[in-house]
């Protein structure tokens, strides 16, 4: 039994580094759309519960109902024709003890993104 716990705990904490390191990544996206149809992609994807703040992407957004949220960024590239490079990452957070607050959110929620965009690719291309 305690080989169990062991293995719990062990397969908790790489789960909590995975989450940290993935939540600091960028994620680029390239979209084949203008870059204000994306930007009206991303911005659907963010409810009430979260607002705009002022940051370093195009648009950054923070969620309302936690202290210490950190900012999810977006950035638009157009490359002159009909595609656009979206980048998305977490550009402010506190930390505790090393390890950003909330970055399971930050992780959900630029997954969430990048998915949105992609599946919007999909569409267009079918």
């Amino acid at each position: 039994m305690e080989v169990f716990w062991v293995l719990v705990v062990i397969a908790l904490l790489c789960w909590a580094i995975f989450v940290q390191v993935d939540a600091r990544r960028h994620v680029a996206v390239e979209v084949a759309m203008s870059e204000q149809a994306a930007a009206e992609i991303v911005a659907a994807c963010f409810n009430v519960t979260w607002t705009k703040v002022s940051g370093k992407g195009d648009l950054n957004y923070r969620q309302k109902l936690r202290v210490g949220a950190p900012v999810v960024s977006i950035a638009f590239s157009p490359d002159g024709m009909s595609r656009c490079g979206v980048e998305i990452w977490t550009s402010e957070f506190s930390t505790r003890y090393g390890m950003m607050n909330h970055a399971q959110l930050a992780w959900r929620k630029k997954r969430k993104l990048a998915s949105e965009l992609a599946k919007s690719l999909d569409a267009a291309a079918s």
